[in-house]
């Protein structure tokens, strides 16, 4: 789908209600009402996007690094704000087909046959199961790991750690700030982390990623979610201070909370430094990460992942100063937690992800989580919350479902029962039982059109279109809810 000119805030991949690249529907973009003609009932989910035309790609700069960019990223890289590049160049399979078949509403029904992205699935079975069909990585089969999805607001209903604390950064300022937000791990243990789990990657809505154990890890270089970190002293020097040497000094002590300090002093923070999820600066909310044209990062927020210093240490210079022959030169060996604290976050991993579930694109995920002040957690969490949203859907589906689609109004009613039967059974912690019921009794009497194309003697629905699209809501579902068998042990 064209894209005439192309914004930033791209629709979260696992399907949930959002907004888009800024080129979709608007600004001359009119693909995606054919699409919706065909799909009314896509609206909102993550085909409701740019990524269903397009993909990402790479480049390599001038440093010879190859660098990764996500669908809407690599379109402004290569078709341009002006439309001056090629769009092929930026369109999947799934885009291709749609545009050669005559992109338009008739275009989108003659496609419904083929396998864009050659997973072995048609695009109507994977639009039905609400999965990419122009790409090879996402098709029915992929079930997302378990997620939570916490706004700002919710953020801050949860116990709240403040900390002062020295940011020592590479070739940047050096800067003292007090940072407010939720310890790491506090915010872990609310998303219900599993026992087997064993670290963090943390995701900024760029791409870029960072790895934290759980626990104290012996390399300088890999900072730890749970427990404190060594209390640090305050360290100034006028040769330092930015403010008082602006041609070379390089350490920020311009914030009101380095107020009443002197060098020496010990730093002081309640409950000690923790790895906390910040998500104020001295008392202000953090800038809100955007992109230049040079798809570079700039700004912190909503959200910052802010590890203290495992070895603590005074301010160095910065490495790309010609003038070294100071206080503090700069010190390769020196703890800078700066490089390792992640900006503008959107996403936190907790590995290992569950058997049965797949990751996410992290490239098309996150921009706007960032309008909207949301960040994710998923993986190796507790799935059940999911489950019984996923159930409820279901259940609320069954109901809307035409009669036609059932053998008649009875199976129709035996459905939604055993899904409300699968329901209670969860709430009450049967998890065992639950997935049996959906296993050996569900999914048994909607598995013919999956299974060979059409519809069984045993089966509820006569219409494959519905069938599938059931079915598979249902093998997600019961893939999170064994997730939580194997827990109960």
């Amino acid at each position: 789908m064209k894209m005439m000119q192309a914004g930033l805030a791209m629709l979260f991949i696992l399907a949930l209600s959002g907004t888009a690249c800024a080129a979709y529907h608007h600004m001359g973009e009119f693909d995606s009402d054919s699409f919706l003609a065909v799909y009314p009932e896509m609206a909102g989910t993550k085909l409701d996007s740019c990524t269903l035309c397009h993909s990402g790609g790479q480049y390599q700069n001038a440093k010879g690094v190859w660098v990764v960019l996500g669908s809407c990223q690599w379109c402004h890289y290569t078709y341009g704000y002006d439309a001056s590049g090629e769009i092929d160049e930026t369109m999947n399979q799934y885009g291709r087909d749609f545009r050669d078949a005559g992109r338009n509403v008739g275009a989108v029904a003659v496609i419904e046959q083929i396998d864009s992205d050659g997973d072995g699935f048609v695009n109507i079975d994977e639009i039905a199961a609400i999965r990419y069909p122009g790409d090879s990585n996402d098709d029915p089969t992929k079930v997302p790991a378990p997620y939570r999805i916490y706004t700002r607001e919710l953020l801050e209903t949860l116990p709240q750690h403040i900390q002062f604390m020295l940011m020592n950064t590479h070739k940047s300022d050096d800067f003292y700030a007090e940072y407010t937000g939720v310890p790491m791990e506090t915010l872990l243990q609310n998303a219900g982390i599993l026992d087997n789990a064993t670290g963090i990657q943390v995701y900024a809505a760029d791409g870029w990623a960072q790895y934290h154990p759980l626990t104290p890890d012996p390399d300088p270089l890999l900072y730890h979610v749970s427990g404190s970190y060594p209390p640090a002293p305050y360290y100034y020097d006028a040769e330092a201070d930015i403010s008082l040497n602006p041609l070379y000094g390089w350490c920020d002590y311009s914030a009101t909370s380095n107020a009443g300090r002197a060098h020496g002093d010990a730093i002081v923070n309640i409950n000690g430094l923790r790895m906390i999820l910040a998500v104020t600066r001295d008392g202000d909310y953090l800038d809100t990460g955007q992109l230049g044209t040079d798809n570079k990062l700039d700004g912190e927020g909503p959200f910052r992942v802010v590890p203290p210093q495992k070895i603590p240490g005074p301010p160095d210079q910065r490495s790309t100063s010609g003038v070294q022959d100071v206080i503090w030169p700069f010190d390769n060996t020196a703890d800078h937690n700066a490089g390792y604290s992640s900006r503008t976050v959107t996403m936190v991993k907790v590995e290992p992800l569950p058997e049965g579930t797949t990751d996410i694109d992290i490239l098309e995920a996150g921009w706007d989580f960032v309008d909207e002040n949301r960040i994710m957690v998923y993986g190796a969490i507790d799935p059940i919350p999911n489950v019984l949203e996923k159930l409820d859907e279901l259940i609320a589906d069954v109901r809307v479902l035409e009669d036609e689609a059932f053998k008649n109004e009875v199976f129709k009613l035996k459905l939604e029962e055993q899904a409300a039967i699968a329901l209670k059974l969860v709430q009450k912690g049967a998890y065992k039982a639950a997935l049996n019921k959906m296993s050996n009794v569900i999914m048994q009497r909607m598995d013919g059109c999956v299974a060979d194309g059409s519809v069984a003697s045993d089966d509820w629905l006569t219409v494959c279109e519905s069938q599938k699209r059931l079915y598979w809501q249902v093998r997600e579902i019961a893939v999170l809810t064994e997730i939580a068998a194997s827990e109960q042990y």
